[in-house]
């Protein structure tokens, strides 16, 4: 049981002590919760563990209500379980829509997809597990390249892989050198990936990469962000040919020592965009 001011009850398996360590404090209590275990003999390799939780009110996110959790119950039982629910209970629902703002921030994006991807798997004789051999790659490359300041966000896009940092002063220099490191060193990476022999039917040869940096929103109940850094980096990346790297001339701290080029995108829907373009390292 726990409560606003720490754990009522811990691991008791007893009732009867749950209810004495209860008594007075129920209007503090903002979670109960009750597990059960299965014996080793209903369970091959250990336990098996199953929780119900009950929240008498909403509170950091969690909404009020009762909630079940099993790893040891598939699907078909939980909808089994909840259809005898739903069918001798009745339900008051709202059908009121369920509004969250996001919360203004600021942030770096970094988009990396790769060039041509689906004119490469439209071929014959590439199959789903080629391809997803080939992304699971590609995301691994890239996640690897950010370890070293990771984003809030990471989140695969299908064909390209979109990174977020939420930036604060004291950090932007950090996100903006791990981030341009990052793209201009993945071509030789994608090089690498390519000539294992994992892919004997080839890969596409290219990468695109754009970064952008500016005001967005973070959607929590999905941990996700919307904004025009997002759109812009998008739109660069799209728009970047395999040997450059597009960033936008809104990002600070740029490291002086990278070569760059002033250059002028043609992006939609905004047009002419002055941008600095960086050559790859062994381009």
């Amino acid at each position: 049981v726990d409560s606003d001011e720490g754990f009522v009850v811990l691991d008791e398996p007893e009732v009867s002590k749950v209810l004495k360590k209860l008594a007075g404090k129920e209007p503090r209590v903002r979670k109960y919760s009750a597990r059960f275990y299965t014996s080793r003999s209903q369970h091959a390799e250990n336990y098996g563990v199953s929780e119900l939780q009950y929240r008498p009110a909403t509170y950091e996110g969690y909404l009020q209500g009762l909630s079940f959790y099993s790893d040891s119950v598939n699907k078909v039982s939980y909808y089994q379980f909840e259809e005898e629910i739903y069918t001798n209970y009745p339900f008051i629902e709202s059908n009121e829509p369920e509004v969250e703002f996001g919360k203004p921030c600021e942030v770096l994006a970094l988009i990396i997809d790769i060039r041509g991807f689906t004119l490469f798997c439209e071929q014959p004789n590439i199959e789903s597990p080629y391809i997803c051999g080939l992304m699971s790659a590609f995301y691994h490359m890239v996640s690897r390249s950010l370890q070293r300041f990771p984003p809030d966000m990471t989140k695969l896009l299908g064909d390209g892989v979109l990174a977020i940092w939420k930036t604060a002063p004291a950090d932007r220099e950090l996100a903006v050198n791990v981030a341009l490191e990052a793209a201009l060193s993945l071509r030789n990476q994608w090089k690498q990936v390519r000539d294992s022999p994992h892919f004997s039917h080839g890969a596409p040869e290219a990468l695109g990469a754009g970064i952008c940096f500016g005001l967005a929103s973070h959607l929590e109940i999905v941990n996700d962000y919307i904004g025009r850094p997002i759109n812009i980096a998008s739109r660069l990346c799209g728009a970047c040919p395999g040997d450059r790297v597009y960033v936008d001339r809104a990002v600070p701290n740029i490291p002086l020592h990278l070569k760059k080029e002033e250059y002028v995108a043609h992006i939609r829907p905004y047009g002419r965009h002055n941008i600095w373009a960086f050559i790859n390292k062994d381009a």
